[in-house]
Parts: C-alpha cells; sequence; structure tokens
C-alpha cells in the first residue's frame, strides 16, 4: 500500500469516526487497521528527546510555559494592564508538537475478532475484556495537589492487582500516550485526570486506563509512568500492548480520548468521550456515575438554587482552617500562622474571588484597598481554578501568590485546591465574564450573589456591598422618595387648553389628590402617546375624570407642535425647557439606565406607584399600583443589566 493511500485511509477513519471493530461493534474478519499517517514529517530527534525528558507532556509544564504563564498573572497586577499573552514565540514548538499529535492516528498490529459488543444497555463482561491483572496508581493521588506528578525521572514499582468488580461501577479509558496541553483533547484528559483523584475515595468505583502509546514512544516505559502518574487509577500495563490494542478496539478507539462507563451489573451506561468532567467534577455526588443524563439533571436542578452558605459555595466544614497570602508566602512562621476558621469567616462580609485567568486581579486589587481606606468590612477568599492553562493546581495556585504577595496584598485568606467547588463556581459565574467571578457571601442574608464582579465593573466602589439587592434597594428608597410637586416644582404650573387655541396656566394645587400619569417623551419618538390618548378616553375620563390627570413632559426640551396636540386631549403639559427637562430626567432616573420615554404613575399623595408603561396602560380600577421593585429590575434590565434580575 503506498503512503498516500495510507494516508487517505487514516484521514477517512477519522472522520467518519468508524469503529476498528466493525459498524456493529464486532469485529469481521476483514476489519481493516488505522495506520499511522506516515506522510507527515516526523518529530526531530531534538524534540523527541525533550518530549522523553518528562517535561514537556502531560502532567508537566515546561519551564518556558511556566515564565509566561507567570508574567501572564504578574502583567495586570504590576504593569496595570490586560493580561499577558501567554502563548508567545518560546512555546511554538509545544504548538507543533499538538497539531502533530492531533493528525496521528493509533495503528493495531492486527485485526481483531469476536471482541464484545460495547453499546448502551448491552451487559459487558469486564474481567474478560480487561482480561489479566492490572497495575496501580492510586498512590499518586496527593501529587495531584503538588505538581500534578512528580518531574523526577526516577520509577516506582507499581503493584500488580486483580481487578474486583464486586458492587462497583466501572469507567475504562483508552488514551494516546503521551499527551500535551496544546492537543485537542489535552482538556478533556486534563479534566479526567484531575476527576481521578476524587473519585478514588469512593469504594464502589474504580477507574482503568488502557494507554497506547504513539509512535516514537513505544519503548519509553519513562512516558508510561510519566503520564499515568497524572491519574488515580488501573492501568494495563506497560509491556502488554497486545492486550491494551484489544481494548481499545473493542471501545473504537482512534485517537482521542474514549472511555465505557458501566454499573455494578455491567449494563453499559455510556460509551463516547468524558466530555461531562469538563463540566462537574468528580465529587458531584448527584452526577454519579457521571452519564450524559445524569450529569444534566444534576446541573438544571442546580441551576435554581441561590441559597448557598459559605460552607457550601466552598465545601467546608465549620471547623476546616483557611490561611492567609501571608503566612503560605513564609510571612510568618508556624506558630504565628494567621489562620481562621469556616465558622469565623462566615460571621463577616465576605467576596469570593474566583481567580481564573487573573483578568479581574486588577480591579479586585483596587477594591479591596479602597474598602479599607473607606473602612468597609469585605474579606477575601482566594479560589486559585488552574483549567484555563491546564497546570498543576499548586503550581498555578504559587504563582497567583507570588503575584499578590509581590504588591504586597497578604491579607487574602486562600482556599486549598477542590476540583468540585472550582467546577461549580465556574459554573455560577456571569456568562461574558472570562470565566472569572466574585461571589459576595452575606452574613446577614441567606444568599450567594455570583454578581459581585459585574457590579463593581459597571457600578464601581459606590455599589458596596457588591450585591444586586442592595443596589436594587437603594434605587427603590431613592424613587419611594420622591414627589411630582417637587419634581414638577421648575416649572411652577402646568398648562391646559379649553380648546385648540387658548391656553390656560394652572397651579400645582390642581394635582393634588389626584392620581397623576406623567408622560415623558421626545420629539419626535412618540410611540406611547396613541396608547395613552386611548387609555385616558376609554378607561379614566368616561369613569375617573375628577381624580386622574396626565401631565405630559418633554425630557429633551425640544418644542414642537405636541404641547398643543396633547391639551387637545385634555392633558396638562409642562412647556418644554432643557435645564428643568434634564433635571426631572436626573431624579427619575437612575445614571446608568438613562432618559427615555416612558409613563410614571403618581397616588394621590404624589408618590410613585408605577413606572412599567405596560401596567399602567392595562391598569382599571383600582387605580396602577404595582411592583415598583420589580419594575426598577426591569428598568435595569432594559438598560443591559440583565443580571440584576433574580
Amino acid at each position: 500500500m503506498d503512503v498516500k493511500r495510507r494516508r487517505k485511509m487514516c484521514g477517512k477513519r477519522r472522520r467518519s469516526h468508524e469503529d476498528p471493530s466493525g459498524a456493529n461493534g464486532e469485529s469481521e474478519s476483514g476489519s481493516k487497521r488505522l495506520w499511522p499517517s506516515t506522510a507527515m514529517k516526523p518529530l526531530s530527534d531534538r524534540t523527541l528527546k525533550l518530549l522523553r525528558g518528562n517535561n514537556t507532556c502531560f502532567p508537566s509544564v515546561s519551564k518556558w510555559r511556566q515564565r509566561n504563564i507567570k508574567l501572564s498573572i504578574l502583567d495586570p497586577c504590576i504593569r496595570a494592564r490586560d493580561t499577558y499573552n501567554p502563548y508567545r514565540r518560546d512555546v511554538s514548538m509545544e504548538f507543533k508538537v499538538g497539531s502533530y499529535f492531533d493528525r496521528k492516528c493509533p495503528f493495531y498490529s492486527q485485526s481483531f475478532v469476536n471482541l464484545p459488543k460495547v453499546q448502551v444497555d448491552y451487559h459487558l463482561t469486564v474481567l474478560d475484556l480487561l482480561n489479566g491483572k492490572l497495575l496501580s496508581f492510586y498512590d499518586s493521588a496527593s501529587s495531584i495537589f503538588s505538581d500534578l506528578a512528580s518531574n523526577s525521572s526516577t520509577t516506582q514499582v507499581r503493584q500488580s492487582v486483580t481487578l474486583n468488580m464486586y458492587g462497583k461501577s466501572i469507567m475504562i479509558c483508552c488514551v494516546f500516550v503521551p499527551s500535551i496541553w496544546s492537543s485537542e483533547d489535552a482538556h478533556t484528559i486534563y479534566h479526567t485526570a484531575l476527576a481521578s483523584h476524587e473519585l478514588a475515595s469512593r469504594d464502589d468505583f474504580v477507574m482503568v486506563v488502557v494507554p497506547m502509546m504513539r509512535e516514537g514512544f513505544t519503548s519509553s516505559y519513562s512516558i508510561y509512568e510519566h503520564f499515568l502518574s497524572g491519574f488515580s487509577c488501573l492501568a494495563v500495563p506497560f509491556h502488554e500492548t497486545h492486550r491494551s490494542e484489544k481494548i481499545c478496539s473493542a471501545l473504537g478507539f482512534y485517537g482521542k480520548l474514549k472511555v465505557v462507563i458501566a454499573d455494578k451489573y455491567q449494563k453499559v451506561l455510556y460509551h463516547g468521550p468524558p466530555d461531562m468532567f469538563r463540566g462537574v467534577g468528580g465529587a458531584e455526588l448527584d452526577c454519579f456515575p457521571f452519564t450524559p443524563d445524569r450529569v444534566k439533571t444534576c446541573l438544571h436542578r442546580e441551576s435554581f438554587r441561590c441559597d448557598h452558605s459559605l460552607n457550601e459555595l466552598l465545601g467546608l466544614r465549620d471547623a476546616d482552617v483557611l490561611f492567609n497570602i501571608e503566612y503560605l508566602t513564609g510571612g510568618k512562621l508556624e506558630e504565628d500562622a494567621a489562620g481562621i476558621t469556616v465558622s469565623e469567616l462566615k460571621h463577616k462580609f465576605v467576596g469570593v474571588y474566583m481567580c481564573y485567568n487573573g483578568r479581574s486581579l486588577r480591579i479586585l486589587l483596587e477594591v479591596h484597598k479602597e474598602c479599607r481606606r473607606e473602612k468597609y468590612e469585605l474579606e477575601i477568599v482566594l479560589v486559585c481554578c488552574p483549567f484555563y492553562w491546564q497546570v498543576p493546581p499548586e503550581l498555578h495556585k504559587e504563582l497567583i501568590i507570588e503575584a499578590l504577595a509581590s504588591v504586597s496584598v497578604l491579607g487574602w485568606w486562600v482556599l486549598p485546591f477542590d476540583n468540585t467547588v472550582c467546577h461549580r463556581l465556574l459554573r455560577m459565574c456571569e456568562v461574558g465574564s472570562h470565566r472569572e467571578g466574585f461571589f459576595i457571601v452575606d452574613p446577614n442574608e441567606k444568599f450567594v450573589d455570583p454578581y459581585g464582579l459585574p457590579i463593581i465593573l459597571d457600578f464601581g466602589i459606590d455599589s458596596y456591598p457588591f450585591t444586586r439587592k442592595k443596589i436594587i434597594d437603594k434605587e427603590l428608597q431613592r424613587k419611594m422618595g420622591l414627589r411630582l410637586n417637587s419634581l414638577l416644582h421648575p416649572w411652577g404650573y402646568p398648562s391646559s387648553s379649553l380648546d385648540t387655541c387658548t391656553m390656560i396656566h394652572d397651579s400645582m394645587a390642581m394635582l393634588e389628590d389626584k392620581i397623576v400619569v406623567l408622560y415623558l417623551y421626545k420629539e419626535p419618538e412618540k410611540f406611547l402617546a396613541d396608547r395613552l390618548a386611548a387609555w385616558y378616553k376609554e378607561i379614566i375620563k368616561e369613569r375617573d375624570s375628577s381624580v386622574v390627570e396626565v401631565v405630559a413632559v418633554s425630557i429633551d426640551g425640544i418644542r414642537g407642535t405636541s404641547d398643543e396636540d396633547f391639551m387637545a386631549l385634555g392633558w396638562l403639559v409642562c412647556p418644554a425647557d432643557p435645564a428643568k427637562s434634564a433635571k426631572l430626567c436626573g431624579e427619575i432616573f437612575h445614571p446608568l439606565c438613562g432618559p427615555r420615554e416612558t409613563l410614571v404613575a403618581f397616588d394621590e399623595d404624589g408618590q410613585i406607584t408605577s413606572m412599567d408603561p405596560s401596567h399602567i396602560l392595562e391598569s382599571q380600577r383600582p387605580f396602577l399600583a404595582n411592583n415598583l421593585r420589580q419594575e426598577i429590575v426591569l428598568e435595569f434590565d432594559n438598560a443591559g443589566f440583565g443580571y440584576m434580575s433574580y
């Protein structure tokens, strides 16, 4: 077979996702192999040597990437500018390796026959499929919180174990080894590895990894062990390549991470890529055993919750202790550790900063500094989420802490890495927030507001304590304090007409003890005028002409023919005046919402009862009273602050 034909076969197989064991899940004697793309330029000896050195491939991070990530985090803190680009020329080789890995297909040395059928809802005899002892990599569970794996070139003697399936669900993962952060399925591998350490604590679940070694690495046991050191799992031994090929062939593995999940009765629940771990952690109990339907149901139910306590939000108990940056950077001796228990912390006003890529560091540094100057209470808990750069959690935390310590931020409390908590906070972050979040936990409110960051960005330090409730309460209180006679006082009097030719000036006293609808309009955009006229004529004047009045005010202060038109309808009109209109708008509208055509209803005491034109124009008797608080939420929503609804 020539090179061009073999390359075409490989591309065709990958595009169609055709199963090497046959379309129906059973092997056929004529089943074709997946061939490597030999027409591609192979990796250079220098690159292979670098990859075999265990410093670039998963789960390690090369020194070049570490340096660039560090600069990316430091730049917003020190130089007060947007995030530094971490993908510079010195990591271009890693991009090339990732692209190369993405185009390679696994090579099967033979066509396998009589393979078990792997299909959802079918029974799978797992022990027959795995067919032998496995190596234990469960001792790497603690390393995920330090380096994700050791970079040491020394090898460990792995214990050979017999799989015990009694009462256990199982996940079998086929993966192409080695992997690098810049490849297409690197995120999935990274998140599956993180989840494996959480799942390792369960006694009703086991994960088995089946590695297929890439061309150029088939003799590299160190790469095999280095890759698996990032997981807590059992694995098919390195030298049993025939066994690995057979399992991967049965699962339809073609190069991208693929799993099968079976329950304790060995019924297949899922067969495909483990994308679920890109959205939930392995300790999300309600999602177990992590089938798509189960995860979807869990997340749908979670979306209706907003009553998280600080303990639930951070996954901590009252007795758990957090330490600040000063202690973690060695600024205090162990005996002088500045720690705080969760039971103490939850009685304080807390902001939980979800640091995903560091874009919000600068603004939160300024906010914290200003709060200290104004003597506002604000305790910040730092949650370092390493998902953006796919680096070991402890390395990411060290880089963040180092950046903050360099600008003398020492009092923030630091949460130890928790994969499930990071996922949970990410799901709560506002869409379009670059996955960063600032969650406000008010000790007086049994409610967590996830929109602290957009509130700070939109409303500034004056919006303390940075919750939607406080902003809406403040605006509601302000509007409830407005009175009609004060708002119209600059005009002295409105104008009316007995006919279309004569104007009569009326005293403000005529509006006392009446319900008043204030019509705020712009020339020539009077979209509500006709509906208001019909409502006034058919609903109000026929029934309550003595107690309801309409007053029209041009909010842009432009004089036109509207005055005469409105007075002809029996309305009162405040003559156009730009200065007076600007003052009125400044009192009625929130500064960030801006003036717009609308209706405002006032009761007999001159107090606002409604600002919703739809509600006012649909009112019968009694008059116009509505949920003003909800209307303020709607006002913010119409102005582009959609997150105000809750």
